[in-house]
């Protein structure tokens, strides 16, 4: 069941985002803003805080959210781009899966589908957090027994690890039959 509108205002008010803005409830999410930290593997450097960032076509680039988020151990979340932006050839385009009991900043896979670069500042809403009821709390929530790599998370965050996925350097097609 989504969580709406009501739900979202005490649970803000009372810890559940901070900063906490009322403006920013909507009947059924939460609006999310960008902070100025960012990662883009395609510029040097790779890591930096700047205020605002232009996105070029085809550039992907990791960012965070403002807001500190604390989710029930009943509570899920799923991050959706806004739609204003999608309408403008931006992609929030990887994982969006907030699992119970989160805390931490959310961070973001910003993508730039378009023909033409965009500006994106420091403070403008990109996101919008819906929040799902469970049936009920699980056994071992997120950062229980040491489930959660990313609990308590500030800033853009990379991978825990990419050596289940690694980079390769070579042009040579692996897997392939000869």
């Amino acid at each position: 069941m989504v969580k709406p509108d009501f739900w979202i205002r005490e649970w803000g008010k009372h810890g559940g985002i901070q900063p906490f803005a009322e403006e920013h409830v909507n009947p059924a999410s939460y609006d999310l803003t960008i902070d100025n930290h960012w990662i883009c593997p395609t510029r040097d450097p790779e890591e930096f805080t700047a205020d605002e960032i232009t996105l070029f076509p085809n550039e992907v680039i990791l960012a965070t959210s403002i807001e500190y988020v604390k989710l029930p151990r009943d509570i899920v979340g799923d991050l959706k781009l806004k739609s204003s932006l999608g309408r403008l050839w931006l992609n929030h385009s990887l994982s969006g899966w907030i699992d119970c009991n989160f805390q931490g900043q959310i961070t973001l896979e910003l993508q730039n589908l378009g023909p033409y670069p965009r500006k994106i500042t420091k403070g403008t809403r990109v996101a919008q957090l819906v929040f799902y009821q469970m049936s009920d709390p699980p056994e071992i929530a997120y950062g229980e027994k040491g489930k959660g790599h990313y609990q308590g998370q500030i800033g853009t965050t990379r991978t825990w690890d990419d050596s289940f996925f690694p980079i390769n350097t070579s042009r040579e097609k692996i897997g392939t039959k000869k």
